[in-house]
């Protein structure tokens, strides 16, 4: 009897999960993905001009893979019958199940942050570059990122060229960057910080650190305190947390609401569920713990859908491991920064690493092309 492995989730660990299992299981479970959209949003370059151009279509690549696709919403799940249900009312049984679902940009708890402009999804991503084009004939408008994490400072260093895009005064842009840590990037450490801090004093970005919101609008930040900031358009850049469905699986979750797994990626108190992506907290090393981002989802979804398979086929399972970590950050004009480890030791500035990074955005981050043996190549852990 074949099995059958269902995949919950469309984004970049989802993707390669689906891939994965079905050239592990080598015809021996049909493999079906079930995403809200039958495209992979590259999320990470939503900071970029033209978001509406930044998917992937995915009906090609699943088709040659051989992986079956349900587009809906996933709801509930049922460990005992082994059934996924989705909001439509349908229902989907598994044998083994990937949760893939990804994260979502909390929102800050204080009035008007739901007016607020967002990049979280390429739908909030459009909205906010209509918003551009709507004040590039402005003489001097002012934007406003809330967030200085590695999305907030991407973001406010390609604003000047988003809003030459539109036509709009780049030079005369006015930029705010607001944060309540003491320091921009907080999450990346002190080794890339010199370089990030000299490109926002480079590209004149006005830093707000250690600020504490009483309120917020698509067009102006309060400070406790009274304290107005009027804005032409207010982007949140605040954070990322696990996305509700992964909270459907029983277990222990970190503070990001991820659950955490094991060595194989298996969820301990879930029999026959795999997560992966920024559902997943897992441990590549001691000491550490995987970070929301595609470099750690496309690992994770490989080992995810290859277990997933294996522990079908009753096959030994694979340990995750991550056998490299960069982080490439895009500086806008000034270039970008290369780091190399979880210290993030800098190993490159400027066009040099502007380069790496075009070829992240660009290549590496897509669904793999070709054949079917070439997009099934691609899916083998490293």
């Amino acid at each position: 009897m074949t099995g059958r492995i269902t995949v919950v989730g469309g984004g970049f660990a989802g993707v390669f999960a689906a891939l994965a299992a079905v050239r592990a299981a080598d015809g021996g479970a049909d493999v079906t993905l079930v995403s809200r959209e039958p495209r992979l949003v590259l999320r990470p370059r939503l900071y970029e001009p033209a978001p509406e151009t930044l998917h992937s279509e995915l009906a090609e690549l699943l088709a040659k893979a051989g992986v079956g696709f349900v587009q809906g919403e996933a709801e509930a799940l049922d460990l005992d019958g082994r059934r996924l249900r989705l909001a439509d009312g349908r229902s989907l049984a598994w044998d083994r199940l990937v949760i893939a679902t990804g994260s979502v940009m909390p929102r800050p708890p204080v009035p008007g942050a739901a007016d607020a402009y967002s990049i979280d999804t390429q739908a909030e991503a459009v909205a906010f570059d209509a918003r551009l084009a709507e004040i590039a004939g402005r003489p001097e408008p002012v934007v406003a990122v809330v967030g200085a994490g590695f999305t907030g400072v991407e973001l406010a260093l390609n604003l000047r060229d988003r809003l030459e895009a539109h036509g709009g005064p780049g030079e005369r842009l006015r930029i705010v960057l607001l944060d309540q840590a003491a320091e921009v990037g907080p999450e990346l450490g002190p080794g890339p910080r010199p370089a990030i801090e000299a490109a926002l004093r480079e590209a004149r970005v006005e830093l707000r650190l250690g600020a504490s919101l009483s309120a917020l609008g698509a067009e102006e930040v309060v400070f406790e305190g009274g304290e107005r900031l009027t804005a032409d358009a207010v982007a949140l850049c605040t954070g990322l947390r696990a996305a509700d469905f992964a909270g459907r699986a029983p277990g222990p979750r970190d503070g990001a609401g991820r659950l955490v797994v094991d060595a194989f990626l298996r969820a301990p108190d879930a029999p026959g569920v795999f997560v992966a992506g920024d559902a997943a907290c897992a441990t590549p090393d001691e000491g550490r713990t995987t970070l929301m981002s595609c470099q750690h989802a496309l690992p994770l979804g490989r080992v995810a859908g290859e277990n997933a398979a294996r522990s079908l086929l009753g096959l030994e399972l694979l340990p995750y491991a991550q056998r490299r970590y960069a982080t490439c950050l895009d500086l806008g004009r000034s270039g970008a920064v290369l780091t190399d480890g979880w210290d993030r030791a800098v190993q490159a500035l400027g066009s040099e690493a502007k380069a790496v990074k075009r070829q992240i955005n660009t290549r590496l981050i897509y669904p793999p092309e070709g054949s079917r043996e070439e997009i099934l190549k691609a899916s083998v852990p490293a």
